[in-house]
């Protein structure tokens, strides 16, 4: 805060003895005396009336005429018109002086007039003219922000000047972080070119908390040309997220839900022509108690920008700063302090692309505290670059700006300009200038001084970086790296010549190894020079293409890659129900890269499962034109602690909380209402989407069956523990591959009590190392993999028509699909044709059998190498009662160079035997021989 404390507080005195409570309860606001009111009380007296009428007057004027109007005047105008007034303008109409806020740590008085519920009425008419400023609720479903990071919606506000917008959630939220709004959520600057937002969020932060919004106000619109003020009003209140995913009691317990009914009074305000929301808070204690607290703001940059700490470069340094800057994808923005703030480095733990500002620590509620319960900040919005933000920061902050503009011009030695590369300037080894990104032309406008600086280029050539000492000594710069090659591919499938989507995989013996997405078929790069590997593949059914290449620096090298698809899966849809990306907390994977990931595995339908937010990949699946090879469904996974379950489809609802989401925890009537998992499924089964429930990972640390401590052996009615809940469509049974022996026990319990559960196998994945679809289900279905939808894909897990590989295919020969029901003979005899197809860089070694949850036979593999089947069995039985049958493969881990190997398993979902003519009876609970499965992979 300023150093004026004791000024401000004398002066806020004075007011209150000056003014009294009546004057400050009507905002004391001088604008709203009109300064033409004694002109106004001017009347059109007949001068027959008036004694003191001037004698010397036109005996032939309009008695009802103003005796001082110029007589050539309109005889029809308003005789108290300014006569160099516009003769369009309204007469009646006032021109208002433009608003100033004289005191920016008091709360700003409402504009006389002003509708509190909307705002300004012409906020959607554009951009606003250079001396102009318009806050007000958004009416139409064209928000002006775009793209999976943009939570503006119709009904928010809409703050805009000549130079910037930014978007304020009303009095609810579409966040899943946090109960209400008021937050802001959108930014960008009116001359940038049209693009996705990147912005996460901004909100107070109050220790581990944030404040909630109860109403959501204009305070003045900007109609009078001055400054705009939206006004948020609620009390503190723990983060929604952070205690739905620990439980009410727990949070408690952890003191994160410490809440003291402080009322918290945030004002954002816009100038005409600034490139900054100023954001002021005034923190009020009830009933006039003293507290002190943490408080600043949650940074949310969000996972498509970078944070920037000024001196220290990329990240959240651990050390006061004067802002924090986020940049990324022609976006840029900071947050900039009064005096300074430091992270308080709770979120960095966790890896989050937030930084958790704290400002001070404040008495709220002491009057005679050197800080009172107000702080002052701004939101500064960049043109894409750091600098942008930089010289925003420094205005706001009344400092000096050093440097002057320097285009680096980046070309190779062959004069090539090496465009969209990431340039890093430093000053000495601690100092941090500035970055940016090369464009077409390979030039890049930084801020630096005049002397010697250390360049560093990357991100243009693979793991390619230069490095180099500059001299700048005036506003443009040449920066000459050695030449790179081009390398262009086309690829396709071996027997039929189509094009096919892979993953490239480069080695380079001095760079290391980094990869690259070739959609269609094609790909073209930059890559360095030198014996560069190249490995082609496509997921678990293909073969890896594999070749060395001798790349000349300055050429562009041209090849073709075929691949032989080895793995026939005629009939069949692959999906992968778990994955995650940039909106769950712990992956920062682009959604754009996830798609390209799934299509480059030969994924068909991918499940988008982020924590606790619903996404939809549609878009993105349509934008790079994969819509004939890759469905989606817009799925989520609810995430308490203690327990994490899958839902699929369900709603997409980009207004509602988490977009969707079953929410763990919301506020009813000032009272924390808390989700625990049956009600949450009990959610899910009214849902119109009918999605199919999904228990994840049920032995890990968030599993279910560990959280109750299940016995497979018994009866699952007979669990007593309040938060267990079977009423289930699937379970994941490879996810964690330590854990698999305990989940097939665990299943086999749930089958035995006639629980027909699917059996799955999902990457959960969370990055980008081509592990999507690994493992992956197959579904029975006769459609194209553009035209997987909901209907089919619900069918197919809930009759359990479903085989799972981890890089071993397991199907029927004679015709049978898991989920039947088939009868076995007079004898209790019934007779299988198995087989088991592997890609020729894995080989399963071992066939079991299980019954009701026992290995009752087991084959060793004794196919010749290169067969088409590691496995291709006629296996009887003899079953005695009802049954179900799972057939289960297994093999070593791969030793093959593709990029990413698991252990070798497949299995099918059961078939159901039948030994009467009567429905099929569950053989009940008993105990489970499963322990021959565990080849090696399983933990104790």
């Amino acid at each position: 805060m300023n150093g004026n404390w004791n000024l401000l507080l004398a002066r806020r005195c004075a007011v209150y003895l000056l003014a009294g409570l009546v004057a400050l309860s009507t905002g004391c606001d001088d604008d709203s005396v009109d300064e033409n009111d004694d002109a106004n009380q001017m009347t059109n007296q007949d001068p027959n009336q008036d004694p003191n009428q001037d004698p010397n007057q036109d005996p032939n004027q309009d008695p009802n005429q103003d005796p001082n109007q110029d007589p050539n005047q309109d005889p029809n105008q308003d005789p108290n018109q300014d006569p160099n007034q516009d003769p369009n303008q309204d007469p009646n109409q006032d021109d208002p002086e433009p608003f100033v806020v004289d005191d920016p740590y008091e709360l700003v008085p409402f504009q006389e007039g002003v509708d509190k519920a909307n705002g300004h009425p012409d906020i959607e008419d554009g951009r606003p003219a250079e001396e102009e400023v318009r806050v007000g609720r958004i009416a139409g479903e064209d928000t002006g922000f775009s793209g999976i990071w943009s939570h503006c919606r119709s009904g928010d506000f809409l703050m805009t000047n000549s130079e910037i917008e930014v978007c304020i959630l009303e009095e609810s939220s579409n966040r899943y972080e946090t109960y209400t709004g008021g937050k802001l959520v959108d930014a960008r600057r009116h001359d940038q070119p049209p693009g996705e937002d990147v912005l996460d969020m901004v909100m107070p932060m109050i220790d581990v908390g944030t404040a909630s919004a109860e109403t959501v106000e204009v305070v003045r619109d900007g109609s009078d040309g001055g400054v705009a003020v939206l006004r948020v009003t609620g009390q503190d209140v723990d983060l929604a997220h952070l205690t739905g995913l620990l439980g009410k009691q727990q949070s408690s317990d952890l003191g994160l839900r410490n809440l003291l009914g402080i009322t918290v009074e945030t004002e954002y305000r816009l100038e005409p022509g600034s490139y900054a929301v100023e954001m002021v808070t005034v923190l009020t204690s009830p009933e006039g108690n003293t507290y002190q607290r943490r408080v600043g703001d949650w940074f949310m940059y969000g996972d498509r920008a970078v944070g920037w700490t000024p001196g220290a470069g990329f990240g959240v340094a651990n050390q006061e700063m004067p802002w924090i800057a986020g940049v990324g994808e022609g976006h840029s923005f900071g947050l900039v302090f009064e005096d300074t703030a430091s992270p308080m480095g709770l979120t960095s733990n966790f890896g989050l692309p937030w930084a958790e500002m704290r400002i001070e620590t404040m008495s709220i509620g002491d009057a005679d505290a050197e800080d009172p319960g107000v702080m002052r900040r701004w939101i500064a919005i960049g043109d894409g670059t750091l600098d942008s933000v930089r010289q925003v920061a420094h205005q706001l902050r009344g400092e000096e700006l050093h440097g002057e503009p320097v285009t680096l011009s980046v070309q190779t030695d062959g004069g090539y300009p090496v465009a969209d590369a990431q340039v890093v300037v430093r000053r000495g080894d601690d100092d941090w200038r500035d970055f940016g990104i090369t464009d077409d032309q390979g030039e890049v406008t930084l801020r630096l001084e005049s002397g010697q600086h250390t360049i560093e280029i990357s991100d243009f050539a693979g793991p390619v970086e230069v490095e180099q000492q500059i001299e700048v000594a005036d506003e443009h710069k040449e920066v000459v790296i050695p030449d790179q090659a081009i390398l262009s591919l086309d690829i396709s499938e071996a027997t039929t010549g189509r094009a096919i989507a892979t993953r490239v995989t480069f080695d380079h013996p001095q760079l290391g190894q980094w990869y690259e997405y070739a959609l269609h078929g094609q790909l073209q790069t930059v890559v360095p020079a030198g014996d560069l590997t190249v490995t082609v593949t496509r997921g678990t059914e293909y073969e890896y293409n594999r070749q060395t290449l001798q790349i000349e620096a300055g050429t562009h090298y041209q090849d073709e890659f075929e691949l032989e698809r080895s793995v026939v899966t005629d009939g069949w849809r692959s999906g992968d129900f778990h994955q995650h990306m940039e909106p769950s907390a712990d992956s920062r994977v682009h959604v754009k890269n996830r798609v390209m990931e799934n299509a480059t595995q030969g994924v068909e339908l991918m499940v988008s499962t982020d924590h606790d937010v619903v996404t939809d990949l549609q878009p993105e699946i349509e934008k790079l034109g994969l819509e004939d090879e890759l469905s989606t469904l817009p799925g989520v996974e609810i995430s308490p602690v203690y327990s994490h379950f899958n839902l699929y489809p369900v709603p997409y609802e980009p207004h509602e909380r988490g977009r969707g989401t079953v929410v763990l925890a919301h506020r009813e009537q000032d009272s924390l209402q808390e989700q625990r998992m049956p009600s949450i499924v009990e959610i899910a089964r009214s849902l119109q989407t009918d999605p199919v429930v999904q228990m994840n990972h049920p032995r890990n640390n968030s599993g279910m069956m560990n959280h109750v401590d299940y016995d497979p052996e018994t009866d699952p009615a007979d669990v007593t523990h309040e938060d267990f809940v079977y009423d289930i469509d699937a379970i994941e049974i490879i996810n964690r591959y330590g854990d698999v022996c305990k989940i097939v026990a665990d299943w086999s319990g749930l089958l035995n009590s006639g629980h027909r559960v699917t059996g799955l196998g999902n990457s959960d994945t969370h990055g980008v190392d081509a592990e999507a679809g690994t493992p992956r289900n197959y579904m029975r279905m006769d459609v194209g993999p553009g035209d997987i939808d909901a209907n089919l894909t619900r069918q197919a897990l809930r009759e359990g028509r479903v085989t799972v590989s981890s890089q071993a295919f397991v199907d029927f020969g004679d015709g049978t699909i898991p989920g039947d029901e088939v009868e076995a003979d007079a004898n209790g005899s019934v007779a299988f044709n198995v087989r088991v197809q592997t890609p020729g860089w894995a080989q399963a070694e071992s066939l079991f059998v299980i019954v009701n949850g026992s290995v009752v036979d087991m084959r060793a593999r004794t196919a010749a190498d290169g067969a088409d089947y590691d496995f291709d069995e006629t296996i009887e039985l003899q079953i005695d009662e009802d049954s179900w049958v799972v057939f289960w493969a297994d093999g070593p881990r791969p030793n093959a160079p593709v990029p990413r190997t698991k252990q070798v398993i497949g299995f099918t979902n059961p078939v159901y035997v039948k030994t009467g003519s009567g429905q099929w009876q569950p053989p009940g609970p008993r105990s489970l021989d499963l322990d021959v499965i565990n080849t090696g992979y399983c933990s104790d």
